[in-house]
């Protein structure tokens, strides 16, 4: 990944995570809709992999800016345990 911004990093870790949490609220709403919610299962699990990338490029551009939380707190924000 090309150097960003610390900014632009944060900006769209999070967006990537409100699409994953959208995605999962709408699998759970078309639980019925087999063709659906596949197609909405493999989105999720692409955003997983973008999730994978991403949380290398923010972890390494914020070694550089520390005053930014950690992929793992932006995460845990999103999706408690």
């Amino acid at each position: 990944m090309s150097e960003l911004s610390m900014q632009c990093l944060s900006i769209l870790v999070s967006s990537v995570l409100n699409e994953r949490e959208r995605l999962l609220k709408r699998i759970q709403e078309v639980s019925d809709e087999v063709e659906e919610d596949e197609r909405l299962s493999e989105r999720v699990m692409d955003i997983d992999r973008v999730l994978g990338e991403l949380e290398e490029a923010y972890e390494a551009a914020r070694a550089k800016e520390p005053v930014y939380p950690s992929f793992e707190a932006r995460y845990t924000a999103v999706f408690p345990s």
